[in-house]
């Protein structure tokens, strides 16, 4: 996204996205706890504003502020969130309480490629962040309990620009590079997803399933 686009999104998003919520995320990130960016957050509650989507994954709570924003633009919808971390479950699940959503979320705390094999299916909209190279793993389970009409929407797809070549990756990132380029052909390819991808942020991915 070029300078003139982003500073547009970032006036729209400080308009419309929830003030707690903005003030929350920059507090975090201030002390070093990484959270979702401004120009993803905006996209990502512009999508679930729309679709109005009633169950919800997540996986990769950190905090909880996607979490917060994707229940603050569906109303009724029920969130499944998963967190490696207890630590930052815990910090979450306070969160949750302090926009008096608790009611509306189901956390799971373990490694995502565990976990996700009982929060159940039936869920019509997906939000992928966690552990980067283990998104290539994920995609055939996330498939297989999105229905028909779902959608999956994967952040950081670009990942620093190391996925894209425009920066070069330090030998200890080549892991998730290879692995993110995997799961970007994963997406693709697949003939029952409408792919499109996004330079918002740090790379989006929004993949519709037919």
């Amino acid at each position: 996204m070029n300078d003139y686009a982003k500073n547009l999104v970032l006036i729209n998003a400080e308009k419309t996205l929830d003030k707690r919520l903005l003030e929350m995320r920059d507090k975090y990130r201030e002390n070093g706890i990484p959270t979702i960016l401004t120009e993803s957050l905006n996209e990502l509650v512009l999508l679930s504003s729309a679709l109005k989507p009633k169950k919800i994954l997540e996986l990769g709570t950190s905090v909880g502020c996607s979490g917060i924003a994707l229940l603050l633009a569906s109303k009724g919808a029920t969130l499944y969130t998963v967190e490696k971390f207890s630590a930052a479950a815990d910090a979450a699940a306070e969160n949750f309480k302090k926009f008096g959503l608790e009611s509306r979320v189901k956390q799971f705390v373990g490694d995502a490629t565990e976990v996700i094999d009982k929060v159940g299916d039936g869920f019509d909209f997906v939000f992928l962040d966690c552990n980067k190279s283990k998104y290539k793993d994920l995609f055939p389970k996330i498939k297989n309990i999105l229905v028909s009409g779902g959608v999956l929407f994967a952040d950081n797809v670009f990942y620093r620009g190391y996925v894209t070549g425009e920066v070069k990756a330090p030998h200890r990132q080549n892991t998730i590079k290879n692995n993110m380029r995997e799961f970007l052909r994963l997406i693709t390819s697949d003939e029952d997803f409408i792919t499109t991808l996004s330079d918002i942020g740090d790379g989006i991915s929004v993949s519709y399933k037919k």
